[in-house]
């Protein structure tokens, strides 16, 4: 299953305003269920994390860490914000923290 991607500000707004917040040292992630049968996710990497180069490393690392656990999420809207610590977590880093958040907000149960 391939998840779809949020595009539109109010998108993001929306998740950020009636969404579940929870947090670690690398990302935070914003939870709100949605009534459609798809996922969408939505990444937010800002200029503050450092050069294109490393937001894009970033983003590929997370895009990685979901699809291999895509099956396991259901029907959410998430917001993944990127922390400063990001720019020098490996795959694996990457990895076990998204699956702890995702454990913590009751998404997935690995």
């Amino acid at each position: 299953m391939k998840y779809e991607t949020l595009r539109k500000s109010w998108q993001f707004d929306k998740v950020y305003k009636e969404g579940y917040k929870y947090y670690d040292d690398l990302f935070v992630i914003y939870v709100l269920p949605n009534n459609s049968h798809d996922v969408k996710i939505g990444l937010t990497i800002t200029k503050k994390i450092g050069i294109s180069v490393q937001r894009n490393r970033i983003k590929r690392l997370i895009r990685e860490a979901l699809r291999l656990s895509n099956d396991l999420l259901p029907n959410n809207d998430i917001v993944i914000v990127a922390r400063k610590p990001a720019v020098n977590a490996n795959y694996t880093d990457v990895k076990n923290s998204l699956n702890n958040l995702l454990r913590r907000a009751n998404i997935i149960e690995i």
